[in-house]
């Protein structure tokens, strides 16, 4: 599976993921610090132990697998941490979230810069779309929209705006890479060519004799 792909599936797990949650924040506001916490829990413990496993299985210290134990280890604890400390993890989780969206929109915005590298015309629309949403969690942050249920609402519209527009930016960074990898690779292949045929031609030519 190339990177395109492999990065194209992440980003849509990772974007639905964040809609999901959105919607999930909008429906039941009441419940979300709780219901987050222990998805949050299990998935760190489920990752963990998949990482354990899949440290155990391989014998090769590939550099990959270097800190694969530790990040096992790490993963368990965490998850382990956040169900014995509910309480205490629930009352940051608007800030985490907030902080989530800022990060969703500094992404978009390295995107947006990229894209203008690539001499992309749409690059200035992905720019106002990022800064739109790291304003939009640094106001969530500082929790100048409001408090309890209230900015929960606020933080679902956040989520679902963060993942749409982080899979359409994304998408078309990918796309502008992938054309101009195509177009590199179809000049060098033009010039190998060119080489190529040129050897040829000298290595038919007719030597002198003295």
């Amino acid at each position: 599976m190339s990177f395109i792909k492999r990065m194209k599936i992440d980003i849509i797990l990772i974007s639905a993921v964040l809609v999901g949650l959105g919607v999930v924040v909008l429906l039941k506001p009441d419940t979300t610090g709780d219901v987050i916490c222990y998805v949050l829990a299990g998935a760190a413990i489920a990752v963990g132990i998949c990482f354990l496993i899949d440290y155990l299985k391989k014998e090769a210290l590939a550099d990959e697998q270097r800190y694969v134990l530790a990040i096992a280890i790490t993963a368990v604890m965490v998850g382990v941490s956040l169900f014995l400390k509910h309480d205490n993890v629930v009352e940051f989780m608007p800030t985490a979230l907030s902080f989530l969206i800022l990060f969703s929109g500094a992404v978009k915005l390295q995107n947006s810069w990229d894209m203008k590298r690539l001499n992309h015309s749409t690059w200035p629309v992905h720019a106002i779309i990022a800064l739109i949403g790291m304003i939009y969690g640094f106001l969530l942050m500082m929790k100048w929209v409001g408090d309890g249920e209230k900015i929960w609402t606020w933080i679902g519209v956040g989520l679902i705006y963060s993942g749409f527009t982080d899979l359409v930016s994304a998408f078309v960074l990918a796309r502008i890479r992938k054309v101009i990898t195509k177009r590199q690779n179809e000049v060098t292949m033009a010039d190998v060519t060119a080489d190529a045929a040129a050897a040829a031609a000298e290595s038919e030519a007719p030597v002198d004799e003295e």
